[in-house]
C-alpha cells in the first residue's frame, strides 16, 4: 500500500510538472487584435499581435504606427520585414511619439533603417530580435522606460540620405538597458563610428549586463561599446563589450558620461582594447567596487 502512495504521488508530481512545462510553452498571445498586413496604424488601446510574419516594401513611414496609449504588441516570434525595400529605405518598423504604457515584445524586426523608433514617453521594449535594420536597430526616449533581452544583430549600411553613424541601441531618459546582445554594427558611410550602445540625458539610468561586439566605422569614425554621452548618477555594471585590438584616440569600449562623476562602474569587461589599454576601456568612469577587467588582446 506505501508502495502504491508512494507512485501515485510521484505520477502527480510528474503530471504537475507536464501541466507546468504545458502553461509555459503555450505562452503565445492569443486574445489580440490580429495585424495581418502593414503598413498599419493602431488607434485604440489594447492588445495587438501577429499570427504570421508580415512584409513590405517601404521606402518611408512605418509599418505599425501606435497613435493612442496603453498599447501592447506581441508578435509571437513572427517577423515584420522589409528587406525588399533596399538599404536606401527611411521607413520604421514599430513607431510612436508621446505615447505611454506601449510595449513592443517578441518581434522579429529587419529591413528597416530604425527598427524601432518609440520617442518622448513611457516605453517598454522586451525580448524582441531586430537585424539587418540599415542605421539604427532601437530607438527609446522617455524616463521610466525600459529596454530588455534584446538581440540587435547586424545593424547598419544604410545607403540613405545624410546616413553615417550607426547604433545597435540608442536611447535618451532615466531608463533601465538591461540584457541585451549587439552584435554587428557597421556606419553607413563618410566618418560614421559605430555605437553598440549610445545614450544621453541617462540621468539616474541603468545599463547592466549588456553585450557589445563586431563595432566596424566607417572612414575616420570611431568604435564605441556603450557610450554614455551625457546624463549623471548612471550606473553600469556587467557589461561585457569586445573590441578588434587596432584602436585609435577617440574609440572607446565603456564611456561613463561627459564628466568622471557622472558615472559609475562595476563589474564590467572589456577586450581587445589594443596599445591603448585602459586609455579606452574605461572613460570617465568611477570604479564602484569589485573589478573592472580590461585586456588589449
Amino acid at each position: 500500500m506505501k508502495t502504491e502512495i508512494y507512485l501515485r504521488g510521484i505520477l502527480g508530481l510528474g503530471l504537475l510538472a507536464i501541466a507546468g512545462w504545458s502553461q509555459l510553452a503555450a505562452a503565445e498571445t492569443t486574445e489580440c487584435v490580429a495585424i495581418d498586413s502593414i503598413p498599419a496604424v493602431i488607434s485604440s488601446q489594447g492588445v495587438y499581435c501577429l499570427k504570421q510574419h508580415v512584409n513590405g516594401a517601404l521606402a518611408s513611414g512605418a509599418a505599425i504606427a501606435v497613435n493612442t496609449n496603453n498599447v501592447t504588441i506581441d508578435c509571437n516570434e513572427f517577423k515584420v520585414g522589409n528587406l525588399a525595400a533596399g538599404t536606401a529605405t527611411q521607413a520604421i518598423g514599430i513607431s510612436a511619439s508621446g505615447r505611454n504604457n506601449v510595449t513592443v515584445r517578441n518581434c522579429g524586426i529587419r529591413g528597416f533603417q530604425t527598427g524601432i523608433s518609440l520617442l518622448n514617453g513611457g516605453y517598454q521594449v522586451e525580448d524582441n530580435r531586430l537585424d539587418n535594420n540599415t542605421s539604427t536597430g532601437i530607438l527609446v526616449t522617455g524616463s521610466g522606460s525600459a529596454v530588455r533581452r534584446n538581440e540587435v544583430v547586424d545593424t547598419g549600411g544604410s545607403t540613405a540620405p545624410q546616413a553615417a553613424s550607426s547604433e545597435g541601441i540608442r536611447a535618451a531618459g532615466g531608463m533601465d538597458i538591461v540584457d541585451n546582445n549587439v552584435s554587428g554594427v557597421l556606419a553607413s558611410g563618410g566618418n560614421g563610428s559605430a555605437y553598440g550602445i549610445y545614450v544621453e540625458n541617462l540621468d539616474a539610468g541603468y545599463i547592466t549586463g549588456n553585450r557589445v561586439r563586431e563595432l566596424v566605422p566607417a572612414g575616420l569614425g570611431f568604435r564605441r561599446g556603450i557610450w554614455v554621452d551625457s546624463g549623471a548618477r548612471v550606473t553600469l555594471k556587467s557589461n561585457s563589450v569586445v573590441l578588434n585590438g587596432g584602436l585609435l584616440n577617440g574609440d572607446a569600449g565603456i564611456r561613463c558620461g561627459g564628466l568622471v562623476l557622472n558615472g559609475v562602474a562595476q563589474d564590467n569587461t572589456v577586450l581587445g582594447a589594443g596599445v591603448l589599454g585602459t586609455a579606452v576601456s574605461l572613460v570617465n568612469c568611477v570604479n564602484l567596487g569589485g573589478v573592472n577587467y580590461t585586456n588589449v588582446l
